[in-house]
């Protein structure tokens, strides 16, 4: 059994992708991975295997982890690029199963799509069903809602839970740390974040020799058809990727939130030069195209707004793909950069973290060909 040590204390609640996601989800090439690898034997670990998540609680497993439960969204494609496979990952959130279904990820890996749902968007665990799957361990978030329905009824149940927060460049590289380790394949681990660190260093390097950093923003559909704004503020990851690739991002101090309606002429006012609309919610560049009310806005007279693609994982939160978004960016941000072959960019991270070899049709697929057609430029990144 798992030997556990006393908690740190949470941090700030968790609310990213929960409110209003399996609406957006349910919304919503073209090859297969094929048969996927058998489940390694279970051995007793030459060492045990020690992690420390993001609560400071620490768990010791004496044999290799086999089976694992997540309520995590991002986390499920996260563990398969680590561990090239999906063979260990037992039980998901169901808005998981939801995204992934018409999605790149459903086709590598078809048992992706008929997991068992051990939690909802909100995150509360099913403890019925993850009892029944006797996982070795289950991820959960550490700093959504109160940790006496997340947590408490998972470790009662004699299960142990690592423990994840979210928000930062810091936070994703943490996890990244956790589930090479708890997989023991570190190396790999390291090498995704080696990749990771390369390309932000050649972003920022190519971003600073500018002259000039186009305004940027970042939207999301809020309620009954409103913008949202506030998930591309400074507390947000979105902002990471569009500094990183060289944007002056003009929300950056807006209010943090999921589902409140940003002011209209507070966006007109903002005037950004380029918008980008996430993957999570049905927001198109076709939308913001046709909203009388944005009419003045650079971006919108220029046909500077762009679909945030969406592969393994959406793109905009973080996710074991995050430097292929800071490259697309900084594509469309500046139209002459040669800084980086995007799409072979693609190919060579596909390889790597999933074995997988993009299609021409997949690469259109994943960078949402259709949905930017009425873009400035997108026509460079099709096929």
């Amino acid at each position: 059994m798992p030997r556990l040590s006393s908690p740190r204390r949470a941090r700030r609640g968790f609310a990213i992708i929960a409110l209003g996601l399996s609406a957006a989800l349910a919304l919503g090439a073209c090859s297969s991975r094929g048969a996927e690898t058998k489940p390694e034997t279970v051995a007793k670990t030459d060492k045990p295997i020690e992690i420390t998540d993001q609560r400071g609680k620490t768990i010791t497993f004496e044999k290799p982890v086999t089976k694992i439960a997540t309520t995590v969204i991002p986390s499920p494609s996260m563990i398969a690029a680590i561990d090239q496979s999906y063979d260990k990952i037992v039980g998901v959130n169901a808005a998981t199963i939801l995204r992934d279904k018409p999605s790149i990820f459903g086709k590598m890996f078809p048992k992706a799509l008929t997991n068992t749902a051990i939690a909802g968007p909100d995150f509360v665990p099913n403890i019925e069903e993850i009892t029944k799957l006797k996982p070795d361990v289950v991820i959960q978030w550490a700093d959504q809602g109160d940790a006496a329905k997340m947590i408490k009824p998972i470790e009662d149940a004699g299960i142990p839970v690592i423990g994840l927060k979210y928000g930062t460049q810091e936070d994703l590289e943490t996890w990244v740390k956790l589930f090479a380790k708890l997989l023991d394949k570190q190396d790999r681990g390291e090498e995704l974040l080696n990749r990771m660190h390369s390309t932000m260093s050649a972003l920022q390097s190519a971003a600073k020799k500018e002259k000039k950093h186009p305004r940027a923003l970042y939207l999301r559909r809020a309620g009954d058809g409103g913008y949202n704004a506030g998930m591309g503020s400074k507390r947000g990851y979105m902002n990471t990727w569009m500094t990183v690739a060289g944007a002056e991002n003009v929300a950056a101090d807006a209010e943090y939130s999921i589902t409140n309606p940003t002011n209209v002429e507070q966006i007109v006012k903002w005037n950004p030069e380029v918008i980008f609309t996430s993957a999570m919610t049905p927001l198109s560049p076709a939308d913001i195209f046709a909203d009388p009310a944005l009419s003045a806005v650079d971006a919108v007279k220029n046909k500077r707004v762009y679909a945030v693609p969406s592969g393994g994982f959406w793109w905009d939160p973080p996710s074991a793909e995050s430097q292929l978004v800071m490259r697309w960016a900084a594509q469309l941000l500046y139209p002459d950069f040669k800084g980086s072959d995007l799409k072979k960019a693609m190919q060579e991270d596909y390889e790597f973290l999933y074995g997988h070899k993009l299609t021409h049709d997949e690469i259109d697929m994943i960078l949402r060909v259709k949905e930017n057609a009425q873009s400035a430029g997108y026509e460079r990144l099709a096929h």
